[in-house]
């Protein structure tokens, strides 16, 4: 299942009524969440995304929210 690209990710939440609704079925409310519930082609990412710190999980989403 071919889900959007990354462009744009950081407007979702005003384009959504200020909520997020992420992953090809919404169930996701925040880039943490949409990252953590990724399995199958995606589990090593989820993996090394795991491992991350606090602060270097929090830059890497700051990064994202800017896309």
């Amino acid at each position: 299942w071919r889900t959007t690209p990354l462009w744009g990710l950081g407007l979702s939440k005003d384009s959504q009524g200020g909520k997020m609704h992420l992953l090809h079925d919404g169930r996701a409310k925040s880039i943490d969440e949409a990252i953590t519930l990724h399995g199958g082609e995606a589990a090593n990412s989820r993996q090394r995304y795991l491992a991350l710190t606090v602060n270097e999980k929090q830059l890497l989403i700051k990064f994202l929210e800017s896309l």
